[in-house]
């Protein structure tokens, strides 16, 4: 289980939403990065990942909150700006939604700092994750220690 997997499955809703964020803007750099190099193709895609998970930020909204529709509404012209960085193939579009974003990520790192959540895992029956156990050379490796499931290792 990589380091990327590990936070989404043991990540708390407010966490969830933050790695969104961070995944979103993670194919923004790498769309401006294609566009250097003029790779169209890998640019588009890039932007096609950025808009599908800014919809399934979208769609999680629960609109009966004020704060929603002004968020809905944020991210309706974060996509609008993305379908301008696809039609000109330019990087200033991209560079409006990244401040944006970037914005939308630093509030949702302060509102889980002044209220943390009370609920689990957004993930149930996830493999906890419990680092430092094993060493590798020169690496701290992750072990998976599954209490539940009692067919894994050696039997004497």
């Amino acid at each position: 289980m990589d380091n990327q997997t590990a936070r989404i499955a043991n990540a708390t809703p407010t966490q969830l939403i933050q790695i969104t964020y961070e995944i979103i803007l993670n194919h923004l750099q790498k769309a401006k990065d294609s566009l250097t190099t003029q790779e169209i193709t890998s640019f588009l895609t890039h932007i096609e990942q950025a808009q599908k998970l800014l919809r399934n930020l979208m769609e999680s909204l629960d609109l009966s909150y004020d704060i929603s529709m002004e968020i809905m509404s944020l991210y309706l012209y974060v996509n609008k700006l993305l379908i301008q960085a696809s039609m000109q193939k330019g990087k200033e579009p991209i560079e409006q939604s990244e401040k944006i974003l970037n914005n939308l990520l630093v509030a949702w790192r302060e509102l889980a700092k002044q209220n943390p959540d009370q609920q689990g895992p957004v993930l149930e029956n996830a493999q906890q994750v419990y680092a430092g156990l094993t060493y590798g050379k020169g690496t701290l490796n992750e072990a998976v220690i599954d209490p539940d499931n009692q067919k894994r290792g050696f039997k004497a």
